[in-house]
């Protein structure tokens, strides 16, 4: 087990606040040192290509996705302008 010294006045209000957080002084240290150290252990989620999914998945993901004119219609802006030009004659 290593030892950390610290001054006086720091130690004293890292006691104050670690009392008020229900904690002891060595878990609010190592609390601080684990969110501040990177750690090798987390290891951060990254999304795979279509092409290395399931075959099933890859189906499901294809039917969401738009074909032809509706790729470049994709929030419905053409069909909604047609659907005004037609009941508003203009």
């Amino acid at each position: 087990m290593a030892t950390i010294t610290l001054n006086q006045t720091v130690y004293n209000h890292a006691k104050k606040y670690a009392e008020s957080q229900n904690l002891s002084v060595d878990e609010l240290i190592v609390s601080l040192i684990n969110k501040f150290v990177p750690s090798n252990r987390k290891k951060k989620y990254q999304m795979k290509s279509i092409d290395e999914l399931a075959p099933e998945l890859q189906k499901i993901i294809g039917f969401a996705k738009p074909t032809g004119e509706d790729r470049e219609d994709i929030n419905g802006d053409n069909a909604r302008m047609e659907y005004l030009s037609e009941k508003y004659n203009l």
